[in-house]
């Protein structure tokens, strides 16, 4: 065993990163510091878990069959902003249409529960690619931006953005279904009872009712989808978590792009 420098954690010897503070123990060359030949060839050719040593982990794929766990997975890592955190997701959950909102009118999301899969899809690419962008950036900060990047989706309490049209249609082929109609897929509206605004100030409304956030955090939360309104000036945080949605929305959310490009997935939870 041995400790990291920066923060004491106890590790394992053969760790090439310290999970806690991420100090890397590597020379750069993907090869433990002070090690000899051989055993650095030993390190660097084993492989991590999803692929080599200090390669980006697959993406898992986010469905409606594994977005509650891999939600409340997430919702277990926020420690520091615990409180203020459960307040607001309570909130979130038995007071809005967090749990249950489609993600947009039209797409592959447009459907229940669009919202929280694209949300938690969001939070998994950010939590995958921030060591490579941005190592500095903390866990639990990228969680709460990537989660609650479009809660202004749900709209407000008694007020959601959008609402369910629900349609039939009775079969004119002459076929017998006992009279019985046909359910079609749901299509969805914008609430024109909402005051109008971008879903980025909404979501930074909703988030600051309950959570203190820092000023590059707002500014994330506000302008990742439209970093043109900051003239310039987007932080880091803003950059990384509009590539993280990207991302998640362009490719993950496109089964097509997935296949064509070869894209590493999952749809186990890792």
């Amino acid at each position: 065993m041995k400790k990291c420098p920066d923060c004491g954690m106890t590790i394992a010897n053969q760790a090439i990163r310290c999970p806690k503070c991420k100090y890397d123990f590597t020379d750069g060359q993907g090869n433990l510091a002070g090690s000899s030949s051989s055993s650095a060839s030993t390190v660097s050719a084993s492989p991590a878990k999803g692929g080599s040593v200090g390669a980006i982990m697959p993406m898992i794929i986010v469905t409606k069959d594994n977005v509650d766990e891999l939600y409340n997975d997430l919702k277990s890592k926020i420690i520091k902003r615990k409180t203020e955190f459960d307040h607001f997701i309570d909130f979130l959950e038995n007071r809005t249409s967090w749990l249950t909102a489609p993600a947009e009118l039209e797409g592959p999301l447009a459907h229940e529960k669009g919202l929280l899969i694209h949300s938690v899809g969001v939070a998994k690419q950010l939590i995958r690619i921030k060591d490579t962008l941005m190592p500095q950036l903390d866990d639990e900060s990228a969680i709460i931006m990537a989660l609650f990047h479009d809660v202004g989706k749900v709209g407000v309490e008694g007020k959601p953005l959008f609402l369910l049209e629900e349609k039939t249609t009775t079969s004119t082929l002459g076929l017998s279904f006992g009279g019985r109609s046909l359910s079609v897929a749901p299509t969805y509206t914008i609430n024109p009872k909402l005051v109008h605004m971008s879903v980025g100030v909404r979501s930074l409304l909703l988030v600051s009712q309950y959570m203190l956030l820092s000023d590059d955090e707002a500014q994330a939360i506000s302008y990742q989808d439209d970093m043109q309104l900051v003239d310039g000036k987007e932080n880091p945080f803003t950059m990384v978590l509009n590539v993280a949605n990207r991302w998640q929305t362009k490719i993950y959310e496109n089964d097509e792009v997935v296949k064509q490009y070869g894209f590493s997935s999952s749809v186990a939870k890792d």
